[in-house]
């Protein structure tokens, strides 16, 4: 039995920011093309909508921002401009790229922009996050903040081929002493004297967000800047509270972690009343990104790819349905990778062409990812089934381990089978019963949940090297039905 669990509440929350989707065999951006043209298309009033191919989602003063992204707030900066520019290329389509002015690559972001734009030959809209450390909390050091990012990324602004949307995010709301990372006296002992003239410490003021907030309204209200929206990132629910008395325009963003958005209903639920959009970061370290630590949960979302994959002709990964999971309940991410092969498997492109889960597989995915946060691994482990058909006669069974020693695991007699329990791609030997110098090799096939069937028939030894040719195999698999 799967435990109950917590995530189909918040997700329910989260959910009611979505359309609701018709059941389809085909993908869930093809049913949403599909619900599209019988509500009008374009319809400023829908969430999720297309924008030259990439799926959009509506922001509280209805602009658009990508739903899925690219994260390059930590990749190296020798990768920061050849990722994004890769990233912008047909085949991924990414117009959502998200970093911050503490990762000190806002520069080469517009650099990558720029030469992606060049090679697509054509201008394209582009839309940055980029975030205000809390060492610039404070009306006069956010000023100096986004006056330095928009510098920055004046490149891509000034780009034929751009059209550039900057979104500002608080990224903190103050720093904390007890979070073990952050350095709150030495990182402002060593700012440049040019930041500790604009302001006052923001240490000695734990409201020092509010004068942030203050001109972070002014700034997009001036309609100065190109900054699309406004928002925040790490903020707990008694800080967004506190927005009510004061601010004259809401967040329109809250980046939260995922654990966040999955175990935090109030925070979820204030979001959605105050239509501000959640993006959420860390979806893949903190879930797949560690599978020995909940290897029964892996499994589930394991076979759940293996679904996807058979439903799709294409090869599903883990990772890949938990990013799916997400956007098809209306959620942003904003996945992280330094590797350009990874560029297209996050990608909405590629998104895009997985089908819409059924219930069963949102709710197993579901409690597989509860278990990959909260470490409490699912109680159910799922396996492959094969079973063994000696069919002409005695066999010896063997499972190899991965340093080539052998266990023995049964003796199956002509005519009978045995069943083994065990897991994809796991290796077995069958040996004659009377003549261990003739055997066969048998790697197992099935995926988890799947049950595999190998005939062993007769064979003459005599005229074939056993070493060299594998009994003859017959492989039937079928959905385990236990």
């Amino acid at each position: 039995m799967l435990r109950s669990s917590r995530i189909s509440v918040c997700l329910l929350v989260a959910i009611l920011s979505a359309i609701s989707v018709r059941q389809s065999d085909a993908g869930f951006w093809n049913s949403l093309v599909e619900f599209a043209t019988d509500a009008g298309s374009s319809s400023e009033n829908d969430a999720l909508s297309f924008q030259e191919g990439v799926l959009m989602t509506r922001l509280s003063q209805d602009r658009r921002i990508p739903l899925v992204g690219l994260g390059v707030g930590h990749s190296p900066h020798r990768y920061v401009g050849a990722l994004v520019a890769e990233a912008l290329q047909d085949d991924k389509r990414t117009r959502l790229i998200d970093t911050a002015s503490s990762s000190g690559n806002e520069e080469l972001v517009a650099e990558g922009i720029v030469a992606g734009a060049e090679r697509l030959g054509e201008k394209i809209e582009v839309h940055v996050v980029t975030k205000i450390w809390y060492t610039h909390l404070g009306y006069e050091r956010t000023k100096l903040s986004i006056q330095e990012s928009l510098k920055a990324l004046e490149p891509a602004m000034q780009s034929g081929n751009v059209d550039l949307k900057v979104h500002f995010l608080l990224n903190w709301p103050r720093c904390y002493n007890n979070i073990s990372w952050m350095n709150c006296a030495s990182e402002e002992q060593n700012l440049p004297s040019s930041v500790k003239q604009a302001g006052p410490d923001p240490n000695q003021d734990n409201n020092a967000w509010k004068e942030s907030w203050k001109y972070l309204e002014e700034a997009y209200l001036s309609g100065d800047y190109p900054i699309e929206s406004i928002g925040l990132s790490n903020f707990h629910l008694h800080d967004l509270e506190q927005m009510d008395s004061f601010a004259r325009v809401q967040p329109h963003i809250l980046q939260a972690n995922l654990w966040s958005t999955i175990y935090d209903s109030q925070l979820v639920d204030y979001c959605s009343k105050h239509d501000i959009h959640i993006q959420v970061y860390n979806a893949m370290q903190g879930t797949i990104g560690q599978p020995g630590r909940t290897p029964h949960a892996f499994h589930h979302v394991q076979k759940v790819a293996n679904e996807l994959t058979v439903a799709t002709g294409l090869p599903v990964t883990p990772a890949q349905v938990v990013l799916a999971w997400l956007v098809q309940h209306g959620i942003s991410v904003i996945p992280r990778t330094s590797k350009l092969g990874r560029l297209e498997e996050n990608s909405g492109v590629v998104l895009s062409t997985i089908p819409e889960m059924t219930n069963e597989q949102v709710e197993v995915v579901a409690h597989a990812v509860e278990a990959f946060l909260s470490g409490q691994d699912m109680e159910k482990e799922l396996h492959a089934a094969v079973t063994f058909h000696a069919v002409v006669e005695d066999l010896m069974l063997y499972w190899v381990a991965s340093d080539g020693a052998e266990t023995r695991i049964d003796h199956i007699r002509k005519g009978e089978t045995f069943n083994e329990t065990t897991y994809p791609n796991h290796l077995y030997k069958l040996y004659n019963a009377y003549n261990k110098d003739k055997y066969s090799e048998h790697r197992v096939a099935a995926n988890f949940g799947e049950h595999q069937h190998i005939y062993i028939d007769m064979f003459d030894y005599d005229e074939v090297d056993p070493k060299l040719q594998s009994i003859s195999e017959r492989t039937s698999m079928a959905a385990d039905s236990k």
